[in-house]
C-alpha cells in the first residue's frame, strides 16, 4: 500500500515543476515578439475587410476596429512591448549604476547629495509623470522610455549602493585601499563582481514593473499612437468591442499577462535557489 503524498513532497514536485511553468509563460510571448515580425504581413486593412468582426475565413483571429488582420497586429505589436522595456530597463541600469557607486564612496556629502535628490524622484508617480510628459506634447516612443527608465534610477542606485556597503564588500574596499589601488579598480573590478548578481536578479523582476508601466501609459494613449500595433495598444482600442470580438482584446491582453507572470515566476525560482545555497 503506497502512502499519499505528504506536504513536503508535493511542495517540492511543485518546485520541480515550476521552471517549465515559468518557461512556457514567458518563452511564448517572448517568440511572438522576436519571431512574430519576420511572419507577419502587411497590417493594412485589406479591401472589403470590415471592422471587429470575428474569427473567420481569411482572419484568424477576426479583425480590429479599422478592420486590420488582429493576427498580423499580435505578431508585430510584441516587438514594441519587449523592446521598449528593455531599453527602459538599460536606462535605468546605465544611470542607476553609477549613482549608486558614487552614494557607497567614502564621502558623505556625496552620498546625502545622491540619495536624497533621488528620493524626490521616487516620490512621484510613475503614471502621474508619464501624463505630464504627455501633456506637453511628448509622446514619442523616445520620451516614453526614456522616462521610464529615469523612474528606475531611485531603485538601482539603492540596491547598488546597498550591495556596495555591505560588511563583506567594504572589507575587500578597505583593504584594496590600504594596498594603493584606485577607485577605477577597486569599483570597476572589485565592485562590479559585487553587485553584477543582485542587479541581475532586480532587473528580471523589474523587467515585468517597466514593463507594467509601459503597458498602461499605451493602454491610457499616453505613448505610442493609437494605430501602433503594440499589445497595450490594441487592447485599449478594441475595448468597447470586447463582446462583438473578443480575440482582438483577450489574446493581447494574455500575451501581456503571460509576459509578466512568466517573468515573475523565472524570478521567484532564482531567488528561491539563491536561498537554498546559502
Amino acid at each position: 500500500m503506497t502512502r499519499p503524498p505528504t506536504r513536503t513532497s508535493r511542495d517540492a514536485t511543485a518546485r520541480r515543476r515550476r521552471p517549465w511553468l515559468a518557461a512556457a509563460l514567458l518563452g511564448v510571448p517572448l517568440l511572438v515578439a522576436l519571431l512574430g515580425p519576420a511572419a507577419a504581413g502587411d497590417d493594412a486593412p485589406l479591401p472589403g475587410a470590415l471592422p471587429s468582426r470575428p474569427p473567420g475565413s481569411g482572419h484568424p483571429l477576426g479583425t480590429d476596429v479599422l478592420g486590420r488582420d488582429v493576427l498580423t497586429l499580435v505578431l508585430e505589436g510584441g516587438a514594441s512591448v519587449v523592446g521598449s522595456a528593455l531599453a527602459a530597463l538599460a536606462v535605468g541600469t546605465l544611470l542607476g549604476v553609477p549613482l549608486g557607486l558614487l552614494a557607497a564612496g567614502p564621502r558623505r556629502v556625496l552620498d546625502e547629495t545622491v540619495m536624497r535628490t533621488l528620493d524626490l524622484v521616487l516620490a512621484f508617480p510613475g503614471l502621474l509623470v508619464l501624463m505630464t510628459l504627455a501633456a506637453t506634447g511628448r509622446r514619442d516612443w523616445f520620451w516614453l522610455v526614456t522616462v521610464a527608465g529615469a523612474l528606475q534610477v531611485p531603485a538601482v542606485a539603492r540596491l547598488v549602493r546597498g550591495a556596495a556597503l555591505a560588511p563583506g564588500a567594504r572589507t575587500v574596499v578597505e583593504a584594496l585601499r590600504m594596498q594603493g589601488h584606485g577607485w577605477g579598480y577597486i569599483h570597476l573590478r572589485h565592485l562590479a563582481r559585487e553587485v553584477a548578481a543582485p542587479l541581475a536578479t532586480d532587473a528580471a523582476g523589474r523587467f515585468s514593473t517597466v514593463l507594467y508601466l509601459l503597458a498602461s501609459a499605451n493602454f491610457l494613449g499616453l505613448g505610442l499612437p493609437a494605430s501602433a500595433p503594440d499589445w497595450a495598444v490594441l487592447i485599449e482600442r478594441n475595448s468597447d468591442a470586447l463582446f462583438t470580438q473578443p480575440a482582438a482584446v483577450l489574446v493581447p491582453a494574455g500575451l501581456l499577462t503571460s509576459l509578466c507572470v512568466g517573468g515573475n515566476l523565472l524570478v521567484d525560482r532564482v531567488l528561491a535557489r539563491e536561498r537554498g545555497r546559502a
